[in-house]
């Protein structure tokens, strides 16, 4: 069986709540796709904005940002909600 060259929790997660981000969490590749393409389904009184930039780190690793931006008010308790997920491009093409 062939040795995975990138691991499989090779993406990370950073919530950010009333402009308070969270530790970035580590998540699958697979996982933070898939939450973005759920986002992009999302009707506009849930989600607002959804976008996927492809860009590289400070060492020039190419990665992928996905950014999913919360309409104000759908939250209890807050008044913003954004999702930004690091997704190393490796990940989505290592198969």
């Amino acid at each position: 069986m062939a040795k995975h060259l990138t691991p499989r929790r090779a993406a990370t997660w950073y919530p950010v709540v009333d402009d308070r981000r969270d530790a970035g969490r580590p998540i699958t590749a697979h996982r933070a796709a898939a939450e973005i393409r759920r986002a992009r389904r999302q009707p506009a009184e849930i989600v607002d904005a959804v976008h996927a930039y492809a860009t590289t780190d400070r060492a020039g690793t190419p990665l992928h940002i996905g950014y999913v931006h919360y309409t104000p008010g759908h939250w209890t308790d807050v008044a913003d909600v954004i999702d930004i997920y690091e997704i190393p491009t490796a990940a989505l093409t290592d198969i």
